[in-house]
């Protein structure tokens, strides 16, 4: 029959056209295509002069006509006229408006079958509502010109069913894109702030060698070795590596390598458990202390297995994995002497800094190393730490000097330390000599072997030494040894005055 036939073709057309087209449009124009598609088939395979799609978003003031077929622009209800159409309940006929009324209805031929008709066209509306991925409910409606006893009528219901579909999918997915757009700006936002505080235009020019290592090996897809003392950052670089990489979506893990079944997992007990290599798929591995290695040769061959093939087996089981993890080791050791305690990676680390088949490596200098970088990172951590209290605080020239001698047997590490110990005692609107902490200018005389060690860049320790005693105790002889005049003076209370007094065994009778 006509009316089962046409019935039947309007839902295939319809269906057809839900078919994905270009992924070029973005989220709200290949809604719009898609239901122009879909109105496109309706009119073809039925008896329908046009019909338009109406859909109000919970964000939106008023409804909007978002697909129209023929696109003619002779439809003029726009807005708040829209809303009529939008009533809930099932597919019924309204007049067709005057200023709305088409061509082919004046004349009498309907549809694009060539059928004819007798005039008096109505309109066919069907409205339906989806669920909003933000929340609330999107209303919409189908509207079809009709003559008013045309069989096709009975298909507005299933072809709105078939729009609600359509549109569902369609902000479903324009919800999904918006997160992921949002996500990745945040995921720029974040690297582009690790990057800048690490290498920026206010960065450390200690670091610059670092740094055209690590951009080359977020370019590389091999596996990287960072070397250097407790307190340069090598976790925190191994995570820069990632973010800059083609990884960045996905894990970054990090272990430690005295923990074989903690990296590798476990397979000889009931309860199996993975490790964080397969915690990592697909992103990176970052192993800390690799020197650790040292004590197990099943553990050094079982990470050099993953690092050059590509698989591995879990503690206690023979059965191979792959792995598609990218392997970053971090260790206190230079390659040399880690290939001379661990045989096994020395096929990694004979060429190192290539790139190519061995592990490109990347030396984090100590701080002492690079004394021009210590004012702006103790600057960075006192902005970080005093900027929560709202306060602008900066370091004086004299205790500036007085940290660059320092060899910060901590790195980069403990200068937050430090930066939040001199915030604490701080007696003035800077940060003086008579705010750092005693281990500053409790070096040994002479330096020692830790002056040796930082290649002469520390002065001898009792410069910084006689700098604090010589000041105090001037600021003492000043105010005849009145100890709460020279701490007025000094910007001390007078119980810090009397510690640093006998600090340095500074007494009245004790006068050059």
């Amino acid at each position: 029959m006509h009316t089962a036939g046409s019935l039947l073709d309007i839902m295939t057309g319809m269906a057809r056209a839900l078919h994905p087209q270009s992924g070029d449009l973005p989220p709200q124009a290949a809604l719009d295509d898609l239901l122009r598609r879909m109105l496109d088939a309706f009119v073809t395979a039925s008896h329908a002069s046009r019909a338009v799609a109406i859909l109000l978003e919970p964000d939106d003031a008023t409804p909007r006509l978002r697909a129209a077929v023929p696109d003619d622009g002779t439809w003029p209800a726009r807005g708040e006229a829209l809303r009529m159409y939008l009533h809930p309940g099932p597919p019924h006929l309204v007049p067709v408006p005057a200023a709305t009324a088409s061509p082919a209805a004046a004349t009498g031929v309907v549809g694009r079958r060539g059928a004819g008709g007798q005039s008096g066209a109505a309109l066919a509306v069907a409205a339906f509502g989806v669920p909003h991925p933000a929340g609330g409910e999107a209303r919409g409606a189908l509207v079809v010109e009709l003559e008013p006893d045309d069989p096709d009528v009975a298909a507005m219901s299933a072809a709105a069913q078939l729009l609600a579909s359509a549109v569902g999918s369609g902000l479903h997915l324009a919800a999904l894109q918006a997160a992921h757009a949002a996500e990745t700006v945040a995921l720029r936002s974040r690297v582009l702030a690790g990057f800048a505080e690490a290498f920026g235009p206010a960065s450390c020019p200690g670091l610059a060698a670092a740094r055209l290592e690590v951009e080359r090996s977020a370019r590389e897809p091999g596996p990287v070795f960072f070397w250097g003392e407790t307190g340069t950052g090598k976790a925190r670089f191994a995570r820069l590596v990632h973010e800059l990489s083609s990884r960045a979506a996905r894990p970054f893990v990090a272990a430690r390598a005295d923990d074989m079944a903690a990296v590798f997992g476990r397979d000889n007990s009931g309860l199996p458990r993975p490790g964080a290599v397969e915690d990592a798929a697909g992103g990176t591995l970052y192993l800390a202390d690799a020197a650790a290695l040292a004590c197990d040769a099943d553990a050094a061959a079982r990470l050099a297995r993953l690092v050059r093939h590509g698989w591995f087996t879990r503690c206690g089981s023979t059965a191979r994995r792959r792995a598609k993890v990218r392997v970053i080791l971090g260790s206190g050791l230079a390659p040399e002497e880690l290939c001379r305690r661990i045989p096994d990676l020395e096929p990694l680390l004979h060429q190192p800094g290539t790139g190519g088949d061995g592990i490109r490596t990347i030396r984090l200098p100590p701080l002492r190393e690079r004394p021009d970088d210590v004012p702006i990172i103790l600057q960075r951590a006192v902005d970080l730490l005093a900027g929560r209290g709202g306060e602008r605080l900066s370091f004086t020239q004299r205790a500036i000097k007085a940290l660059r001698a320092y060899p910060w047997p901590g790195n980069d590490e403990e200068v937050r330390t430090l930066a939040a110990e001199a915030l604490l005692s701080r007696t003035g609107g800077r940060l003086d000599v008579g705010d750092l902490p005693a281990r500053i200018f409790s070096l040994p005389p002479g330096g020692g072997a830790d002056a040796e060690e930082a290649g002469g860049n520390a002065p001898r320790a009792d410069t910084l030494w006689d700098m604090e005693r010589d000041r105090v105790r001037a600021a003492l002889e000043r105010h005849a040894w009145v100890r709460a005049r020279a701490a007025q003076e000094l910007g001390l209370t007078p119980r810090q005055l009397g510690w640093r007094m006998k600090r340095h065994g500074l007494r009245p009778h004790d006068r050059e």
